[in-house]
Formats: structure tokens, sequence, C-alpha cells
């Protein structure tokens, strides 16, 4: 017999971009847009297999991170799925992970972070559990505000995380901060899990990094902006127009320059005319050897590179 309990707990949804018009083949592809998620597969090349190799890959990275995160519940539906959980600093943790590992791999989605009252039900059968309550009607609104592969948070989060470990909350207050929605001009925030590695969120204290860290971290942030902009993974998603707004709007933010206090070279707008593994690889390289990163209070090169690469 089924059960249902009510309490606070963190709850983060996430979203596939684009899946709707995909599956509904409202956008026209060509052979170049399914051949790097179908080749290995063997199938023929139509949206509904794109679509389910995509989901494929979701279900794959969330069933790798509930592995390694203790008090984590996962429900997928289709191609968006709810996280949560009373332990607010593992969801911070898993959501930065999902997100830098499904930009990675190929998976474009947004997100919505909140932290509430849910009712859960614990069923002792096969079907999936699932939740309700303000938190997860929040998420969900959350989730459809912003362009790009952001997680919007509500205003009240950073007061509800300092409430419930406040170590936690001092190391990593630079990740949640304000930004200006370019779309309505709306003030809105954000958890800006792009800025640093996943692996470090709650173990370093990000306000006291050294230089050395900045730049590193910098360089992790835009070799993933560079995987957006350049890897045929995301080709599909550049044949509508939403696509490539939700595709510009990440690059945008990810390249964003003097974030953590570090000037670079790369601050790219736009999206590559050419896509493939070997342009990805190749420009990823330059950035890992590049030795012109700066403090932004030290500048003299306005520099960038060209988009058009």
């Amino acid at each position: 017999m089924g059960t249902i309990r009510k309490y606070k707990a963190a709850v983060f949804y996430v979203d596939i971009l684009g899946m709707g018009a995909l599956t509904k083949e409202e956008i026209s592809l060509t052979t170049s847009d399914y051949q790097s998620w179908l080749k290995k597969y063997r199938h023929e090349f139509s949206h509904q297999y794109l679509a389910a190799a995509i989901l494929a890959e979701f279900r794959q990275i969330l069933s790798s991170l509930i592995i390694k995160y203790d008090n984590v519940v996962i429900s997928q539906l289709s191609d968006c799925a709810f996280i949560w959980s009373d332990d607010i600093c593992n969801i911070i943790k898993f959501a930065a992970e999902f997100m830098q590992l499904a930009l990675g791999k190929g998976v474009f989605c947004r997100a919505g972070l909140t932290y509430g009252e849910i009712i859960e039900t614990n069923e002792n059968h096969t079907l999936v559990r699932f939740i309700v309550g303000p938190a997860v009607t929040t998420a969900v609104k959350l989730e459809k505000i912003a362009k790009g592969a952001r997680i919007l948070i509500d205003e009240d989060f950073p007061k509800f995380l300092w409430n419930c470990n406040k170590i936690f909350a001092e190391r990593t207050q630079p990740l949640f901060s304000p930004f200006t929605n370019p779309l309505d001009y709306e003030v809105y925030d954000e958890f800006k899990w792009y800025l640093v590695p996943s692996g470090i969120i709650g173990e370093v204290d990000l306000r006291m990094l050294v230089y050395y860290d900045k730049v590193e971290f910098t360089k992790n942030r835009l070799k993933l902006a560079n995987r957006v902009r350049l890897s045929p993974k995301f080709l599909w998603n550049t044949k509508s127009i939403q696509g490539r707004i939700q595709l510009k709007a990440t690059v945008s933010f990810m390249a964003e320059n003097k974030l953590l206090g570090i000037r670079h070279d790369y601050a790219w707008t736009g999206l590559g005319i050419k896509r493939s593994k070997e342009i990805v690889d190749n420009l990823e390289r330059q950035i890992t050897n590049d030795n012109n990163f700066q403090e932004f209070s030290t500048l003299q090169s306005d520099t960038i590179i060209d988009d058009d690469y």
C-alpha cells in the first residue's frame, strides 16, 4: 500500500528544450542533423528515433547521478524530470553536475530550482513516484521564464539555503545572483551553475578563489560554451528560430566576460557557421593552452576571437 507524506524539500525541475517541436516533426532536418546522434545505433534517420536517442542520453545522465547522490529522488516524465530531496545542498550539487554533464553530451536543458512544501507519494510498486505542492508548481513556472540553459530560482531560495546550512551558503554565495532578462527587462534570480566545475561546489569558498583557480574555472565554462556553439549534437536545435535563440542565449551568458573577475578573448554572442567534433576539440585545446587570461583590472586588449571560427 502506498503512502503520502508532506515535508519541506528542494525541488529541481529540468526540461529538454525543443523536444515538442522535434516529436511533432515541426522542424525540417537533413542527414547531417541526425548523424552525431543516430549513426552508432544504425537506425533510420527520423525525428522519432532522434528524440528517442536524446531521451536515452537524458535518462542515462539521471541514472548515473542517482547512484552518486544520497537521499535524492528522481521522477522522469518523458522529456522532463523532477529531482527532490530534503537535503538542499545535495540538490544544488546535483543540479550543477546534471547541467554540465547534459551540455557536454549534447542534451540541451533548462531548469527551475526551489525550496518549500511538497507532498510526495511513495508507492510499493514499479510506477514512478510523484510530487505536488507549492515548491513543485514554482519550479515548473521558473523553468519557462528565461532563454537558454539557465536555472532560475525563487528570491527566497538563498535564504532557505542559509537557514539549512550556513557554511555551504557562504561558500557558494557567488553562484546565486539576479540577472536582467533582455526579453522583458525583468530581474530574475539565478543559480549560476556554469561558473565553476560542479565537483567543487560546497567544497571550497568561492569568495576566496586565487587567480589560478579563477582562470581554470573560466576555461571550464568556455569549453561548455564552445560545445554549444560548435558541437554537431546541437545541429537539430539550430533548425528552428526558437532553437537558435535558446542556443545563442546560452552561448552569450556562458561566454560573458569578467565573470569571476577574469577577462578572456572568447566573448562569443553567436553560433559557429560550421559544426564538427574536430572543430570543438581544436578550440578546446586552444582554450586549454591559452595564457592570455587576465584579471580585468589589468586589461589592455579588447581583441576577441571571431564567431566564425
